[in-house]
């Protein structure tokens, strides 16, 4: 599940997720947009605040 979708069904503003995960809310603004790319350690943040639904595979770009 992306990111976007969980905080869209689960009803959670990205600045009220980044404040729970403890990172700046345009970090996860960033992210929601593509503009970046998490490091490993934020991954396991999000992973773990979203209870496992949002994993590394997620933010991975499909093989062409």
């Amino acid at each position: 599940m992306k990111l976007e979708q969980y905080l869209t069904a689960k009803n959670i503003k990205p600045s009220a997720f980044a404040d729970g995960i403890g990172v700046a809310p345009s970090t996860i603004t960033r992210i929601l947009r593509g503009e970046r790319t998490p490091r490993i350690e934020l991954i396991a943040k999000i992973k773990a605040a979203t209870g496992g639904k949002v994993t590394m595979e997620d933010f991975m770009e499909p093989a062409r």
